[in-house]
């Protein structure tokens, strides 16, 4: 690897931090999520999948589900994320291929 590329590969690294999830409120939510989730949700219907949730004593409407198929929520409740991947019988990282956090843009960068 030459000195070139070793710094460009390292301005693309991004900085990832872990947190239990139990300690997040709300995830950001965008059209790739989805898709994702009606993608999974194949031939079941809005209506089935807002009754699994409400079967886990978690409340999401018919529309909401609509809304996050398409994109129009920016972010979503854990609990509706974590509930929609056990009805739906997958793991989250289905849902959200990606869970990350970008200090630098969180805090104005770092040197």
């Amino acid at each position: 690897m030459t000195t070139e590329s070793a710094n460009i590969e390292s301005k693309i690294v991004k900085e990832v931090i872990m947190v239990p999830l139990d300690w997040v409120v709300m995830i950001a939510w965008n059209k790739e999520c989805g898709t994702n989730l009606r993608n999974l949700r194949g031939g079941r219907s809005r209506r089935d999948i807002a009754e699994g949730l409400s079967s886990l004593g978690v409340e999401c409407s018919q529309e909401y589900i609509r809304k996050l198929e398409l994109g129009e929520a920016s972010s979503v409740s854990t609990k509706i994320v974590i509930a929609l991947a056990k009805t739906l019988d997958v793991e989250l990282v289905e849902l959200i291929p990606v869970l990350r956090v970008e200090l630098s843009k969180l805090i104005g960068g770092f040197s």
